[in-house]
């Protein structure tokens, strides 16, 4: 497994690869010792900071996660959100065919593994932003950095 910490400009992210695929991204509050960096992960920290400068809106670095198929169906349909838009959970889980599960895509987006890579901060509620895993504060921030009016 191979790891580092990516310093973005909310609080460290700790991106997880197997060599080939991203696996995971977690927020940390503080940066751990060791690291351990491959040719994607160095790929994944050039998107990252063309991301938060403001000159990438589409990552291209390959994913690799575990999920059901209600799931993965969520997190095809969050990749279609475009840079700086949002949709509802209510309009993802039509976009899924499944538009009374509003509330199944918002479990969906809490264990979504790729967060940023998979944009499930571009999901807000009907009333208002809904939850992130990373916080509410970090959502706004992501959101507000793409262009979003809050």
């Amino acid at each position: 497994m191979f790891k580092f910490y990516y310093k973005s400009p909310f609080c460290y992210l700790l991106i997880q690869s197997e060599g080939e695929f991203l696996q995971s991204v977690k927020f940390c509050q503080q940066k751990g010792s060791e690291e351990d960096m491959c040719a994607l992960l160095r790929e994944v920290k050039r998107e990252l900071d063309f991301y938060f400068s403001g000159r990438l809106r589409n990552f291209s670095v390959p994913l690799k996660f575990s999920a059901g198929a209600f799931e993965t169906k969520v997190y095809e349909a969050l990749r279609q959100i475009p840079y700086g838009t949002t949709k509802t959970y209510k309009e993802v889980a039509e976009l899924i065919a499944h538009p009374k599960a509003f509330r199944a895509v918002g479990n969906a987006n809490a264990k979504n593994v790729l967060p940023i890579f998979i944009p499930c901060h571009r999901v807000v509620a009907s009333c208002g932003l809904g939850g992130y895993s990373g916080g509410l504060e970090v959502k706004k921030f992501l959101l507000k950095s793409e262009g979003v009016k809050l």
